[in-house]
């Protein structure tokens, strides 16, 4: 390819950025609207304790992607507004569970209810058919990238 020919706002990499970051400011809006307090890296965490509360910080950091330092501040916050509590492992004393509160598992369904929205939003004036095609092309990228990384 002639590096001369090479238009940044035409490229794979720049259009997926592009694209995930007004997706992740329409979630984040959607749950604003709502006085959902929770930003999506924070709906991340949550998530993954619904489908099991309980989880070590080290075991979100895993499911979520993200480092323990990134997962630690999200935990930090999702505490100081009483949507989760750490409580010390029974046999690690060095480790700690991540549980939901009450307050956070009310959140459950608003939070749910918000991010079908912001999928519905994503997904207007796009067939059925088309978003599978779409959803196949990122899978296959994803895989080439993880690929290359091993």
């Amino acid at each position: 390819m002639d590096y001369r020919k090479y238009v940044l706002a035409e490229s794979v990499g720049y259009r997926i950025t592009a694209t995930a970051r007004l997706v992740i400011n329409r979630l984040n809006n959607n749950f604003k609207a709502r006085n959902l307090p929770v930003t999506h890296e924070q709906w991340a965490i949550m998530i993954r304790l619904w489908e099991e509360d309980g989880l070590t910080q080290y075991k979100l950091s895993q499911l979520t992607g993200k480092d323990q330092p990134s997962v630690s501040r999200l935990i930090n916050n999702l505490e100081k507004n009483e949507i989760v509590t750490r409580v010390s492992h029974p046999v690690d004393k060095r480790t700690n569970l991540i549980f939901l509160t009450a307050k956070g598992k009310k959140m459950q369904v608003g939070l749910i209810e918000q991010a079908q929205k912001t999928i519905d939003d994503i997904s207007k004036n796009i067939s059925e058919e088309d978003m599978n095609t779409f959803l196949k092309v990122l899978t296959q990228i994803d895989e080439n990238l993880t690929e290359e990384q091993e």
